[in-house]
């Protein structure tokens, strides 16, 4: 047996098992990651690789600043503040969750944004009366959203850059992507709130960095919370090299302890373990698919379906949906940089522009919304709210098409063949 065909068969086990979920899902996710291993597609020390990544220190740091602001008390006053703004309904509270996260993670790292948003997400549902698991959801796709805004927005935008110039193709400027990211941003949004959210149900979940005993406001600690996290905000959103993420978050998780505003074992007790296991796990899921070939196999078959004179509608559609199909279940960089030599080579070898083929691969390749194991912010968000595989495909899927719609709509203004 080949190892793409067993790979294909834990796939389709661990997708049937986060569906059917007889036990918890990181039994499923660990053993998974260690299937791939003993089966010869990765190695045993791949197991554990992705526990050894600055995503996890960023995230431990981050859910220790956020509980924080509810161990000071300050996050009723923040919740009631911003209630004030939208209102106690939960349509208005998504609404503004979305476009602020997709604002700020234009600039800024998606999982920067949301570990910082998170706890004022939270503390604004609570205030409103109403579970946070939605709006937790949402903040995960307004920050995805923003990722297309600009090149900067996410990581597999600089990547698509650097594999177009490694093939002699002229990169996308600074801006090329936004015409779409902000077509993504507003259909997105409109999406979102107005059907979307109906799709799913309410978990009633508390993330376990709020889940502290309601504290009377203490001024100072609630200043040096508010402060800290404010820095670290800042820190991620100028990205200096010698400053990355994690260590900002690290920083401020210490002057959180530092300065006694929780203890050591509150600290411990404030980060998500599930939600780091899940998030860990991802990586050798990952590397399985993509040194299986099952990735390579997929853009064979694409060859084969588009024949020798494919249009470039054809061209457009089936390399989104095989890109994007492809990211729900292997990560958005090894997609693109799988996709984006096949699909330049077809748009040559048929003689018409790369470029709307690259943006289209690059657009599909990170539209990681229909599984919880597409990206690390996706099993990050079920850690903070206990959706289930069917909740992220029931909301996630109908994304897809929204982003397909965008892609075909604005590629003959901004990026014709």
């Amino acid at each position: 047996m080949s190892q793409m065909t067993i790979a294909l068969i834990i796939l389709v086990a661990t997708v049937v098992l986060f569906i059917w979920e007889p036990w918890p899902i990181i039994v499923t996710a660990i053993g998974a990651s260690i299937v791939f291993a003993y089966t010869g597609i990765i190695t045993v020390n791949d197991i554990f690789t992705g526990y050894n990544s600055t995503t996890i220190v960023l995230l431990a740091g981050m859910m220790v600043i956020g509980s924080s602001l509810f161990h000071a008390g300050i996050t009723d006053l923040i919740g009631e503040k911003m209630v004030k703004i939208t209102g106690k309904s939960e349509r208005n509270i998504i609404l503004a969750t979305l476009v602020v996260s997709c604002a700020l993670s234009s600039v800024c790292s998606n999982i920067g944004v949301m570990t910082a948003m998170a706890p004022l997400v939270t503390a604004m549902c609570i205030a409103a009366g109403i579970g946070p698991s939605k709006a937790l959801l949402s903040l995960l796709f307004g920050a995805q959203f923003g990722g297309f805004v600009t090149l900067v927005g996410v990581g597999s935008n600089a990547t698509a850059n650097s594999v177009m110039e490694e093939l002699g193709i002229t990169p996308f400027g600074f801006f090329s992507i936004t015409p779409f990211g902000v077509g993504v941003c507003i259909l997105g949004t409109l999406y979102f709130t107005l059907i979307g959210r109906k799709l799913i149900p309410d978990t009633k979940y508390i993330p376990e960095f709020a889940k502290t005993e309601k504290k009377p406001l203490d001024r100072k600690k609630a200043a040096i919370s508010v402060v800290t996290l404010l820095c670290v905000l800042v820190v991620i959103a100028v990205s200096p090299d010698n400053v990355p993420m994690h260590i900002a978050a690290t920083v401020g998780a210490l002057v959180i302890v530092g300065t006694k505003c929780m203890s050591v074992q509150e600290a411990i007790r404030a980060i998500d373990w599930n939600c780091m296991l899940l998030v860990g796990s991802l990586t050798a899921i990952s590397t399985g698919v993509t040194n299986s070939g099952l990735g390579d196999a997929v853009a064979q078959q694409i060859l084969n379906i588009l024949g020798d004179n494919p249009s470039p509608f054809m061209i457009t559609t089936i390399i989104f949906f095989a890109a994007a199909l492809l990211t729900q279940v292997m990560s958005n960089i090894p997609t693109i940089m799988l996709f984006l030599p096949i699909g330049i080579s077809i748009a040559q070898t048929i003689g018409v522009s790369p470029y709307p083929v690259a943006m289209t691969i690059t657009l599909a390749g990170a539209a990681s919304y229909a599984t919880p194991f597409a990206a690390p912010q996706n099993m990050m968000t079920v850690g903070w709210t206990q959706y289930k595989f069917v909740d992220f495909m029931k909301i996630g899927l109908p994304m897809l098409l929204v982003t397909y719609v965008v892609v075909v709509a604005l590629q003959p203004i901004f990026l014709p063949y």
